[in-house]
């Protein structure tokens, strides 16, 4: 069975390692992989959730506060500049538990978090993420307009920005 509790500073090398086998069957994420351990912790990371099964970690997922060098924090901020927010980010499972409903206890998990600070989440998704944009929109995230995200040297692809539901 599958806990999903919050993330300790002993869970990083189990979530760089269940990374490194999503990194390998999707290309998640594009950039980060050098330094994964960063990746997942940097400073702006205010709760951070696992998912756990038989001891190894199959799942992660964080929020972190809203800065306008997140694509669909600059696109949100100029339509709503008002309303209070923060980024749900670094959502993995390991592929061999892909389809097992994780994503979706990570992603509630976050929402309940967010409810109780009185902020909606938003995040972007890369287009070739059609698994990842189908989630979101099932579970009422709304999608707020397109942008392009640019990583590595000139890369860049359309994203699709979100916003989580305002009731839980």
């Amino acid at each position: 069975m599958v806990a999903i509790r919050p993330r300790t500073l002993a869970d990083l090398d189990g979530c760089v390692e269940a990374l490194r086998h999503v990194h390998a069957h999707s290309g998640y994420p594009v950039q980060g992989m050098d330094n994964a351990k960063a990746f997942l912790t940097e400073g702006r990371v205010e709760q951070a959730w696992i998912a756990e099964d038989s001891g190894h970690i199959v799942g992660h997922i964080a929020v972190s506060t809203a800065t306008e060098d997140d694509v669909s924090v600059a696109l949100w901020q100029k339509q709503y500049p008002d309303v209070p927010i923060a980024i749900l980010e670094r959502l993995f499972v390991h592929p061999e538990k892909d389809g097992g409903g994780i994503a979706t206890q990570l992603i509630r998990t976050a929402m309940a978090w967010s409810l109780q600070v009185g902020r909606r989440l938003v995040l972007f998704a890369l287009v070739k993420d059609q698994a990842a944009m189908k989630l979101y929109a099932r579970l009422g995230w709304e999608p707020f307009g397109n942008t392009n995200y640019h990583w590595g040297n000139e890369e860049h692809m359309e994203a699709v920005c979100f916003v989580s539901p305002q009731t839980g």
